[in-house]
């Protein structure tokens, strides 16, 4: 069993186009139910890594702050965010602090405060419409209708979206989600968007990956309209 504080920071390890990455996970367990690592154990346990890394000369692309459980839900995510970023300044200044989020919190006034701590704040929006979003994520229709205000409230220049683009029993690429999905991108505005597709076919879900030639086709589409967007692996 890995230690809390193995699984609270990991890395560095090469993680697809983000390059070599320092990872962090606030959410991550505490063999103990419902409970997160505290604050100072995040912020000491990151400072001494990457305090460490520095001193061995490492150089890291990105510091990423992500989880299974989504990094916005732990109570303390500001604070820790903003030690984050001073932690990132001092110890590896050309690193980007990148948060990876399904947008879960951002109804929350701390935690759209919080985002600008970041290089690359990224939300992930799967869906165009409620029924797809809860086919995808299993959450309620609702939850969609509070992801997307929360997005249009952030009016952030840096702000990026990550998205799962799959087939099988939920296919989200068709031309009519594409275009349900494009609606909410444009009102949005992100800096850019990253595309990607699960690694295998998921047999709990019926979802299945898209080849690398449809991503690359969406992508153009994507693009054609305006909006920034890149294949990632």
């Amino acid at each position: 069993m890995l230690s809390t504080h193995d699984e609270l920071v990991r890395g560095p390890e090469r993680c697809g186009h983000l390059g070599m990455s320092l990872l962090i996970e606030p959410t991550s367990s505490t063999h103990k139910k419902n409970t997160f690592p505290s604050q100072a154990v995040v912020v000491t346990t990151a400072a001494r890594r990457m305090i460490e890394l520095s001193k061995a000369g490492e150089k890291l692309k990105h510091i990423v702050v992500h989880g299974k459980i989504d990094p916005t839900l732990h109570p303390d995510f500001r604070a820790i965010s903003e030690n984050l970023r001073e932690l990132s300044n001092k110890w590896f200044p050309r690193a980007k602090l990148t948060l990876l989020s399904n947008g879960c919190q951002l109804d929350q006034t701390d935690v759209r405060i919080a985002l600008t701590a970041y290089h690359k704040p990224s939300m992930r929006l799967d869906a165009g419409n409620q029924k797809t979003f809860k086919s995808l994520s299993g959450e309620k229709g609702s939850e969609f209708k509070k992801v997307i205000e929360g997005l249009n409230k952030l009016e952030m220049e840096r702000l990026m979206l990550h998205t799962c683009f799959v087939k099988g029993a939920t296919d989200n690429s068709t031309d009519a989600e594409l275009k349900s999905w494009l609606k909410q991108v444009a009102e949005i505005k992100p800096a850019s968007v990253d595309i990607f597709t699960v690694s295998k076919a998921d047999a709990s879900t019926k979802v299945k990956a898209l080849t690398k030639p449809r991503l690359e086709k969406l992508a153009l589409e994507i693009n054609e309209r305006g909006i920034t967007c890149q294949v990632v692996d």
